[in-house]
């Protein structure tokens, strides 16, 4: 490395203050560089821009500002293999040449990089479909590399959990209360008239839940106490259900913005009012219970096993192929296990085609279901690697069940470094569902990003 100087100019005053170039040699076997050479570029950017031009983004040079595709693809490819937010990645890029040299502007010395904003817009622009595509993408050219098994794939399900705390009901009604009473306060800042017996119910929930927490003491007086929140919910319900209909005509941005807040609240409470009378009446939780009145697409997920009774998120199916790549999808709470060893098929022949057949399918024995087996057959797979459960017989032999418990346990494997902290799978910083759906696929993508690239490296040993 070459450097004019290695001073601050205020702790050395023969320092200067203008501008040092600095000159660095960056070789050409580093694994991003590998990656680079590797990845289908004209395929990402084709991808990238559809969905970029779908969310109203400026790629075809219409009026206004462009939008720098060329910087923006491979900047957001390498924050999918960072595993960075927006924020680190301004910062990575501002400090690393080897960075630079991926994104193709280490030739400029005054080139523009975006800030974190611009950089999150890129991002969430893509949208989950746009991440799970440039998935299938990479795991195509792995597989055009020989990296990729097709013949074996290995499925299973998980929870991915999210940032919250423990989902008990008085703390669920809580957050509706919440949410209604900054929808409330929105609007009577926006003169909006009659709002004060509505705000005051808020807080009467608020103490109610407090007291809860508090001072109640043993499950009889603790349920008295949920009967009591419930009704008040149901009085705020009510109210808020007449103030809704009276701004419904308004054109104002933050009226209109408050008002789909509390539709959004009823919609939820319709729904999770029964659930938490299920739980009071019966003292289990209810399938497909909501955990978050923010986001309701997560659920409580029952599963029954030693020590985990329930997990709270949101449901995914994930599947691992021969040599170690993933894919998934985001399925419904509860789903019937059975049809899974299904859905990850179809999820194959999304990205191989439709023609495209496994030799060896295998699931737990969750899976296990005659007419589960007998489609798996018909779709002319060779070796159908499900658990039985019970007595019932293996449909493979001896030695390709050694194969089916090694491949199950390379996919715990799998789901588990998924879920570490390289890869964030659980508890993502997210709190929009824009960007929030997207957590999942996207540390899929990373997982087989940072695997391709570290199969180049080991082909170049």
């Amino acid at each position: 490395m070459k450097a004019g100087s290695h001073c601050m100019s205020k702790a050395c005053p023969e320092a200067s203050s203008a501008v040092q170039l600095v000159q660095i040699e960056v070789s050409p076997t580093h694994p991003l560089l590998l990656l680079k050479r590797a990845l289908p570029w004209e395929a990402i950017t084709e991808a990238m821009t559809r969905h970029w031009r779908e969310h109203g983004k400026n790629v075809d040079g219409g009026p206004g500002l462009p939008w720098d595709v060329a910087l923006y693809v491979p900047l957001v490819v390498l924050m999918l293999i960072k595993s960075f937010d927006s924020r680190q990645m301004e910062a990575y890029l501002a400090e690393n040449v080897v960075a630079r040299v991926f994104i193709g502007c280490h030739r400029e010395v005054e080139a523009q990089i975006r800030d974190h904003s611009n950089i999150a817009r890129a991002y969430a622009a893509l949208g989950k479909a746009g991440i799970e595509e440039v998935t299938h993408l990479v795991i195509q050219q792995a597989h055009r590399f020989g990296f990729v098994d097709e013949g074996v794939i290995s499925a299973d399900t998980t929870a991915q959990e999210l940032p919250m705390g423990y989902p008990n009901e008085p703390g669920i009604l809580r957050g509706l209360a919440q949410r209604c009473g900054r929808a409330l306060t929105q609007l009577k800042h926006r003169g909006v008239q009659g709002l004060d017996g509505a705000l005051e119910q808020v807080e009467t929930i608020l103490r109610s839940v407090k007291d809860h927490h508090l001072f109640t003491k043993g499950k009889k007086q603790k349920r008295e106490v949920l009967t009591r929140i419930l009704t008040e919910v149901g009085r705020l319900v009510g109210q808020t259900r007449v103030i809704e209909t009276t701004v419904v005509e308004s054109s104002d941005r933050v009226i209109q913005r408050a008002r789909s807040r509390l539709a959004a609240m009823h919609a939820v409470i319709k729904v999770l009012m029964g659930q938490i009378v299920h739980w009071i009446s019966t003292g289990k939780v209810a399938a497909n219970k909501i955990v978050h009145v923010g986001i309701p697409q997560a659920r409580a997920i029952v599963r029954n096993k030693a020590g985990k009774q329930s997990e709270f998120g949101l449901a995914y199916l994930i599947s691992r192929l021969g040599g170690g790549y993933v894919f998934g999808e985001r399925i419904v709470a509860n789903a019937d296990e059975k049809q899974m060893p299904l859905k990850a098929l179809s999820g194959y022949r999304a990205i191989f085609g439709q023609e495209t057949t496994p030799e060896l399918v295998v699931y737990d024995r969750g899976g296990d279901s005659a007419k589960t087996r007998q489609t798996l057959a018909l779709e002319q797979v060779q070796y159908i690697g499900i658990q039985p459960k019970g007595l019932r017989p293996w449909s493979v032999a001896e030695a390709v069940r050694d194969q089916v418990r090694s491949e199950r346990g390379q996919t715990e494997g799998v789901i588990g470094t998924l879920k570490s902290n390289r890869y964030k799978f659980n508890k993502p910083k997210e709190r929009l569902w824009q960007t929030l759906e997207m957590a999942g696929p996207r540390s899929i993508l990373s997982f087989n990003l940072n695997k391709f690239m570290r199969d180049l490296v080991d082909l170049t040993k």
